[in-house]
């Protein structure tokens, strides 16, 4: 009878950890799938914005549309950043927070300096943080499990 417990126990404990391992693998494939969505999003925002800002030095709707983009891209970064990274990507999560505050912080600048009728995008450093976090997002590919 007592052998019969311990192996009901020990299945039981077996199948707990292997749901554990599925549930953590599950979560890092979740994480690497946000990040790189967020990622993307951002790649888009850079692409679009230097045409948008064109337009909009002589056209209120994209000026207006220029700011909703700026917003909404401020609001993505504040939601990546309070993503939880698994424990393989802490660092590279780390370094993307990092350039995903500097990003913020440059839209900010790109937000006064559009407020004063300067438009152009080129003169931002923007793209320059977006390339840096396009070489992240390769090293968190090579690294999920």
């Amino acid at each position: 009878m007592k052998l019969g417990r311990w192996l009901g126990i020990m299945l039981v404990l077996i199948l707990l950890s292997g749901c554990s391992l599925v549930e953590d693998v599950n979560n890092s494939l979740d994480y690497t799938e946000q990040t790189a969505s967020f990622i993307n999003e951002a790649t888009q925002f850079a692409g679009t914005i230097p045409d948008l800002a064109e337009q909009a030095a002589n056209n209120s709707n994209a000026f207006q549309q220029l700011n909703e983009e700026l917003d909404n891209m401020k609001a993505s970064i504040s939601e990546f950043t309070g993503l939880e990274a698994p424990a393989f990507a802490r660092d590279i999560h780390d370094q993307l927070v990092g350039y995903s505050q500097t990003l913020s912080q440059e839209i900010d600048s790109y937000k006064e300096q559009i407020q004063n009728g300067v438009t152009d995008f080129r003169n931002t450093e923007i793209s320059q943080t977006l390339d840096q976090m396009r070489e992240k997002l390769e090293q968190l590919n090579n690294l999920a499990p």
